[in-house]
């Protein structure tokens, strides 16, 4: 069974306080039966549990990744990172569905009542609802690629990289991503130094597609380590590599609490559209790609013996 896997048999919903409590526990032992010291930071006033591994004042990368799950909508969270006239329109269809929805509430309601206040009152309501409930809604009970996936890279990862070179390389495992970014947000806060100057590498939703997007802004990529992150990448022959900048790609996780933070995510390429990732916030969310997982987790351990 791949680390994957296992997180999906034993922990496949990772949203209240108690499921990830639990998960907590059992990521603990996992990391200390693989050699590193662990413990949880309480930011935000105990609102944001992450757990730390690794000294990371001294590392020259930290890798992240989040382990909270999010809530279920009615339409996918369709990422579309490279295509914005594409986006924009995936997210006019979502308004618009949210808003045909919250319509035919208000129309029901009024005629119910016949009242045109309540009508109107109910319309806002179900509106504000739907959006509430994107965040803080049910739970989704399938989370393989959004973000078991870049779990199982970070074990990975720490079981490749050797002794010797394991005080090079930090791992944060971040809370309430799916809430706002709430807890790298809180971390970044707390620790300006990590901030402004850390090379930070998240991993998110990597288990499908054939081609890894590397998202940096401009103070990342002057750094040593990007350079050398890069050459590693296009060095593997079993995935597409492609390089953007983070102000011109729409994807939105944890990397962006760090002024020198880098994305890294999984996409499927779709003929007229260009890099695209589905399934993710639905049910169907139950696809990872094991070859994905074993490359990056290869790629990060190579990493830590050059930098």
């Amino acid at each position: 069974m791949t680390v994957c896997e296992e997180i999906t048999a034993l922990y496949p919903v990772r949203k209240s306080a108690a499921q990830k409590k639990a998960f907590r526990q059992w990521l603990m032992a996992e990391i200390t039966e693989r050699g590193y010291s662990a413990r949880i930071e309480q930011n935000d006033r105990g609102r944001q549990q992450n757990v730390i591994v690794g000294d990371l004042e001294h590392a020259q990368v930290t890798l992240t990744a989040h382990y909270d799950t999010p809530s279920t909508i009615l339409l996918p969270d369709l990422q579309i990172p490279r295509n914005f006239p594409v986006y924009l329109l995936w997210q006019l269809v979502i308004i618009g569905g949210m808003l045909i929805l919250s319509l035919l509430v208000g129309a029901g309601l009024g005629l119910l009542t016949r009242n045109g206040d309540v009508m109107i009152l109910s319309f806002f309501g179900a509106f504000l609802a739907l959006i509430w409930l994107q965040m803080n809604g049910f739970a989704n009970r399938n989370n393989v690629n959004d973000n078991t996936s870049g779990l199982a890279v970070l074990l990975e990862t720490m079981a490749q990289i050797p002794a010797e070179n394991r005080d090079r390389v930090a791992f944060i495992f971040f809370d309430n991503m799916e809430k706002g970014r709430k807890g790298s947000k809180a971390y970044a806060r707390d620790h300006l130094e990590m901030q402004h100057t850390r090379f930070v590498v998240n991993v998110d939703s990597v288990g499908v597609g054939q081609t890894y997007l590397v998202a940096a802004p401009a103070l990342a990529v002057q750094l040593p380590q990007y350079s050398r992150l890069e050459k590693i990448l296009l060095a593997q022959q079993e995935r597409e590599v492609c390089f953007h900048s983070s102000l011109t790609t729409r994807c939105n996780s944890d990397f962006r609490s760090f002024k020198c933070g880098v994305g890294v995510t999984a996409y499927e390429r779709v003929s007229g559209v260009g890099l695209v990732l589905g399934a993710l916030h639905t049910a169907r969310d139950t696809r990872c790609d094991q070859g994905n997982i074993a490359c990056l987790a290869e790629v990060f351990a190579a990493f830590s013996a050059q930098i």
